[in-house]
């Protein structure tokens, strides 16, 4: 089966820049704290106008990698990295490599246990509604291969906000949101298998394991969700 891969885009002085910057910490040739100059100094070190390093200075900071300091000892200087940082950090650098949309759903199966039964553990009453109205939703428009995909995804987000670990549902809502921005993979007739009856059982089985909150039960919804598509995440060799 065919997936569209990401191209590399061509850099530009800013990339060029923010890169050779972002590499420096990454690779901890520049430590946290160190102070890289200031905006004028970093111009000239690069030989690129002082607007280039405005703008790389400003995307460097939506990462999270290095922050500005104001008065005679300011400057740029290297930040203490969060993990929220790291991780979109991460998901930024997917553009520039070749990844897949089945790249993310592999991710995906692979975090399933561990989302499904921290919102076993912590659901709320309100979670509960939210998942009976959403499995409902997902009872009416299965028949619908693209409504039925797309309220599937609607139900795995939902059951993900529930998660108290922020890096487990970041990861997993980032991935979850990639693959639904591909969803031309999914629709095409040898993506998925049909909205079949046994599939939507098994997410009924895992929506009641989770408002439950048996572990048990969670743990074997998952098992089948996952193993129902076994023959169809096979990636032909190149």
């Amino acid at each position: 089966m065919s997936v569209a891969r990401a191209v590399p885009r061509r850099r530009s002085a800013v990339d060029a820049v923010a890169s050779e910057i972002e590499d420096g910490i990454v690779e901890g040739r520049l430590r946290v704290g160190s102070r890289l100059g200031t905006r004028t100094e970093l111009a000239g070190k690069y030989g690129v106008a002082p607007a280039t390093v405005a703008e790389a200075v400003r995307v460097l900071e939506a990462k999270g990698l290095i922050t500005t300091r104001t008065g005679p000892q300011g400057g740029v200087f290297v930040a203490q990295p969060t993990a929220q940082a790291v991780i979109g950090n991460g998901f930024l650098n997917l553009q520039d490599v070749t990844s897949t949309a089945i790249d993310c759903v592999r991710v995906i199966d692979a975090l399933e246990p561990a989302v499904a039964q921290a919102a076993a553990e912590h659901r709320s009453e309100a979670d509960v509604e939210d998942l009976g109205r959403l499995l409902d939703e997902l009872r009416a428009t299965w028949s619908d291969r693209v409504a039925g995909l797309r309220a599937n995804w609607q139900l795995h987000r939902r059951i993900a906000e529930i998660v108290p670990n922020p890096v487990l549902k970041t990861v997993y809502l980032s991935l979850l949101a990639y693959v639904e921005s591909h969803d031309d993979f999914y629709v095409a007739d040898d993506g998925i298998p049909p909205n079949s009856r046994v599939r939507l059982e098994i997410h009924e089985e895992l929506v009641g394991a989770i408002v439950s909150g048996d572990r048990a039960a969670t743990a074997e919804a998952v098992r089948r969700h996952q193993t129902v598509y076994d023959d169809f995440l096979v990636v032909e060799a190149p």
